[in-house]
């Protein structure tokens, strides 16, 4: 029974308040839907509700409460039905915990968490782009335009030729990068923008373009 008191954080014979108390705030913090339904997250909600069911059907919780209630099994599932779509709560969690479900979360980040191949598209404009394979993306251009120019040196037209797929994978790249910073493609016409994607930030998470190039989430 010990373990289902420090599963939500507290001690042994604390009050029915205090562990309700203590679920509603991890069922706000954990709660998968707002987490990316990530594996790790998934746990420990699943984790916290079996706790505090626990708990709540043990006989220590009643004898511990200082006003003798307990919640029924039909008042349980509805809370815990509730407490899923608790979108509305507005609940705090303590710096400690939230720290230690962080560096959970890191350990198991190579768990489940893969890193994609860079390049595997570079002619579309679809999905999103780090920003390592921007940068690379660049210096292939550059390459690729100078031994253009040397190769078609004495024919100006087979040089526009040259330049035309080589444009167009820089644009592609280019537009990609724009949806890693959860933008429009058309960004790119913006003065100095492109140069401003080699060192911006990418959107956490997943938008609307596509999953977060640092990091695909494995479906086992």
């Amino acid at each position: 029974m010990k373990h289902h008191f420090e599963t939500l954080g507290l001690q042994e014979g604390d009050s029915q308040q205090a562990i309700q108390e203590a679920y509603d705030r991890l069922s706000r913090e954990l709660n998968p839907s707002k987490n990316d339904n990530q594996e790790f997250f998934i746990e420990e909600y699943e984790k916290v509700q079996e706790a505090y069911k626990a708990l709540n059907q043990s006989s220590i919780l009643k004898n511990s409460d200082s006003s003798g209630s307990s919640l029924s099994s039909k008042k349980l599932e509805d809370s815990s039905s509730s407490s899923k779509n608790a979108g509305s709560f507005t609940v705090t969690i303590s710096p400690e915990k939230i720290e230690e479900l962080k560096n959970k979360a890191h350990e198991n980040e190579d768990k489940s968490y893969e890193k994609p191949s860079m390049f595997r598209n570079p002619f579309s404009f679809d999905g999103r782009i780090r920003r390592m394979e921007y940068g690379l993306s660049f210096i292939i251009f550059y390459f690729s335009l100078t031994f253009s120019s040397l190769l078609a040196d004495s024919s100006p037209l087979f040089f526009l030729i040259l330049c035309v797929p080589i444009y167009w994978f820089l644009w592609a790249q280019g537009s990609k990068r724009c949806h890693d910073r959860n933008h429009s493609g058309w960004y790119q016409v913006i003065p100095f923008y492109g140069f401003w994607l080699l060192f911006a930030d990418g959107y956490i998470g997943s938008n609307e373009y596509g999953s977060n190039p640092k990091g695909i989430h494995k479906v086992n």
